[in-house]
């Protein structure tokens, strides 16, 4: 373990930006980044065209002449590439541009922070190589597939070979996950957060010590700064003092996830890291510290393992990182929407419930 160190806490203000075209970027939903790395005569021609046009119809109107005088070619250029770095320029990037939500996060925020996803090929250096005897073997169901479940029609009590009362309540929930995530208009997670709690819960990660956080508020403090904030949908933290293990999940529906945001990658980064700097901020110390995390679109669940060593940590501290970085291993390793294991399936059902009780055998160790 590596020697306590002393901190200077510090009571800054974060001090947000007043601009005009910022305010328009950080209401996108999803945002798609071009870096830009040479800016042409000819490219900008057209646009200052446009500001003089703008210009001239401004002095007919002082409310659009002070819009107007806030613009310039710069600002200009940057947005219509949706980057908000200067030039976009990995150097300039600094603090100030980072988003207040992990939701806006993006891939080039991703990088200011030397945070990346890599595809692991080997399934435990993700999922730990543990030795667990007892698996919930009642819900893998091997009659009971996504035909199955995706009919509207399904009722659970015609299932004869199922009795058992929290595997029915899981199946219907599971019925619901199936319908939603093959709506083609609609964006509702209702659905698939009572699922993932129950696979949670089955899985036995609410048992003492562990314990289940719903949607508690997490920030990324570099500086000693609360500098973005993230709301995990589900944390499971340890009750022992020491809370250096934690599973992040996040759930998604399919209309909510793209290339754009790595599938939801970008904010399961900041959302790691966010949980990781509330450890440190618990145990006052900087430690090495051992995260997993579990994405969930609609019925395709993927899991992570990061590993953030204490020099990240101490090296935040001064600012964005420059020397330490962060690596986050993907299994299954493809990246898509529907690349994890599917748990309306019995082999993914098996695959996922597998996974979940290995992690909590390897937090209770």
């Amino acid at each position: 373990m590596p020697p306590k160190t002393s901190k200077k806490r510090k009571n800054p203000e974060i001090v947000e930006s007043e601009s005009s075209i910022s305010q328009q970027r950080s209401k996108r939903p999803i945002r798609h980044v071009t870096i830009v790395t040479n800016e042409s005569e000819n490219f900008l021609a057209p646009q200052r065209r446009q500001s003089e046009c703008l210009a001239n119809l401004a002095r007919e109107d002082s409310g659009l002449a002070r819009a107007t005088n806030d613009l310039n070619i710069g600002d200009i250029s940057r947005s219509s590439t949706g980057s908000r770095s200067s030039l976009g320029s990995r150097s300039s990037y600094d603090m100030k541009d980072l988003p207040p939500s992990s939701v806006k996060f993006a891939t080039e925020d991703m990088q200011a922070l030397n945070t990346n996803f890599i595809a692991s090929p080997d399934k435990n250096e993700v999922i730990p190589d543990v030795k667990v005897t007892e698996f919930p073997e009642q819900y893998f169901l091997l009659d009971v597939d996504r035909k199955i479940l995706a009919n509207a029609d399904f009722n659970v009590r015609q299932l004869e070979s199922i009795s058992n009362p929290e595997v029915q309540t899981f199946l219907t929930k599971l019925n619901s996950v199936v319908l939603n995530g093959i709506q083609i208009i609609g964006t509702v997670e209702t659905f698939t957060d009572t699922c993932v709690d129950d696979l949670l819960r089955i899985a036995k990660l609410n048992n003492f010590p562990l314990m289940i956080r719903n949607q508690p508020p997490r920030k990324l403090r570099i500086k000693d700064v609360p500098c973005v904030s993230s709301q995990p949908d589900f944390v499971i933290e340890m009750q022992n003092g020491a809370k250096n293990n934690i599973v992040v999940i996040e759930d998604k529906h399919m209309k909510n996830v793209g290339q754009s945001n790595g599938y939801g990658e970008t904010q399961i980064a900041i959302e790691i890291l966010a949980c990781g700097s509330e450890n440190v901020r618990s145990i006052d110390e900087y430690k090495d510290q051992t995260l997993w995390a579990v994405r969930v679109i609609s019925t395709y669940v993927t899991f992570y393992k990061a590993f953030i060593s204490a020099k990240y940590w101490e090296e935040l501290e001064k600012g964005l990182p420059k020397n330490q970085s962060v690596v986050v291993k993907r299994w299954p390793a493809k990246n898509g929407w529907k690349s994890g294991f599917n748990f309306a399936e019995p082999d993914g059902r098996r695959e996922v419930l597998t996974a979940l009780v290995k992690i909590r055998q390897k937090l209770l160790q």
